[in-house]
């Protein structure tokens, strides 16, 4: 396989790109990347709403989610909201207090996108968008043999 698709596979240099871009929020609001990951996964409208949909859907392990959700807790920009039917299932919601967070970190990353996607037709970010979808269908189908 091309090393380089091997690298951009790993996320190593896509995860130094995005804490780059992320550093001033990051240092202004003491949070981590994790945390931005979970705060703003949780804003997109989806109805994911719990730490199980955030160690699904990104793969974080499930302490690194904990401890994010707790200091997010703490910090006024999430609340745990239990069901009356069944107390196990608790879901998380976004504060009022978490918005101008949010948006900096939207606006954070449409830059990086931009800067990022430099040079890249339409066309390519299709053919790339579509390429993702099909390995993340095949890490998905063998996720069995690995686990």
């Amino acid at each position: 396989m091309n090393e380089k698709v091997e690298l951009l596979l790993t996320g190593q240099q896509y995860k130094k790109f995005q804490e780059a871009y992320y550093s001033a929020i990051l240092e202004e609001y003491s949070l981590s990347l994790i945390d931005v990951r979970v705060l703003l996964f949780l804003s997109e409208p989806g109805g994911y709403d719990t730490a199980r949909d955030i160690v699904k859907v990104h793969g974080i392990a499930k302490s690194y989610v904990s401890k994010s959700i707790d200091k997010l807790i703490e910090k006024g920009f999430l609340e745990r909201k239990h069901m009356r039917k069944d107390r196990r299932y608790v879901h998380l919601a976004v504060r009022e207090e978490a918005f101008p967070v949010i948006d900096a970190m939207r606006e954070q990353r449409k830059k990086m996108f931009q800067q990022l996607f430099r040079g890249v037709s339409e066309e390519q970010l299709e053919l790339l968008g579509e390429i993702a979808r099909k390995i993340n269908a095949n890490i998905t189908e063998m996720e069995g043999l690995y686990e």
